[in-house]
């Protein structure tokens, strides 16, 4: 599973975006029965999870999410779920090692919907070279 952890920008229906994924696990379990940590029947999934800045009513507003990583169509899939009460997803496809592609809805008229697409800002000192 390639690494998706850093900061990707872009814009989602038309308001700019960014999407930083902190943490990348092996596999999360998505659905079925755990005790604890442990599981007793069900699926898992690689996950991420981060933190999704969005514009809104002219103000950036950041909420954490979680994802789920699979293949679909023969390609990388990441479908993000924010942790908000107003619900709504996110769902990528990698397009390339620092592109991401999709579409988005949320339960709110206000908030944004449509298209997304994410490039991943590079990361280290390359990224922020010496005066």
């Amino acid at each position: 599973m390639p690494d998706l952890r850093g900061t990707w920008t872009g814009a989602w229906g038309g308001a700019p975006v960014t999407l930083v994924i902190l943490e990348q696990q092996d596999a999360e379990p998505v659905d079925g029965v755990s005790v604890g940590p442990w599981p007793i029947f069900g699926r898992s999934l690689p996950g991420v999870a981060g933190i999704l800045t969005v514009k809104i009513r002219s103000e950036m507003v950041s909420v954490n999410v979680q994802g789920r990583l699979g293949i679909s169509n023969g390609r990388l899939t990441l479908v993000l779920e924010p942790a908000t009460a107003n619900g709504g997803w996110i769902s990528l496809t990698r397009l390339d090692e620092n592109r991401l592609a999709g579409t988005g809805t949320a339960q709110m008229r206000w908030e944004p919907q449509g298209p997304v697409e994410l490039i991943r800002q590079p990361q280290g000192p390359a990224a922020n070279p010496p005066a």
